[in-house]
């Protein structure tokens, strides 16, 4: 299989009913596609980048639960985030919003508007502090 026929199976089987029965299970609003799959530039050693979103955090036993049934569905490498957490980064999370594409929605994206309002509102927030330890650490 070449690149594009692997990244057309890795899309169709992300937007499995499979995948869709998984979502439903663990009562999860948001399944949020990022990185080398959703931008083309996809090959046989990518890995495949999900992001979770939900009212509340997600479990760790959720996160990983996914990553194996993924990881075996799509015989590939598996990394997922909750974008509620507080520990991934806030440009990382701007990316994944600006460049990912909604697989599944339990709720026509009102979760991923409200967190775009949060990670927004945030960024903001921080922007003078983000902008002078940017400058204090390249000087």
């Amino acid at each position: 299989m070449d690149s594009e026929e692997e990244r057309k199976y890795a899309l169709e089987k992300l937007n499995s009913e499979e995948v869709q029965n998984f979502i439903d299970e663990h009562n999860i609003s948001n399944l949020i596609l990022f990185g080398s799959l959703n931008h083309g530039e996809f090959n046989e050693i990518s890995d495949v980048d999900i992001a979770l979103l939900n009212e509340e955090k997600i479990s760790l036993d959720t996160i990983l639960e996914l990553e194996l049934f993924l990881e075996n569905l799509l015989n590939r490498p598996i990394d997922v985030v909750d974008l509620r957490s507080e520990k991934l980064d806030l440009f990382v999370k701007i990316n994944i919003l600006n460049n990912g594409k909604v697989l599944f929605s339990k709720d026509n994206n009102k979760m991923f508007d409200i967190i775009c309002d949060e990670v927004d509102r945030t960024y903001r927030e921080n922007e003078n502090f983000m902008y002078f330890r940017r400058i204090d650490v390249l000087s």
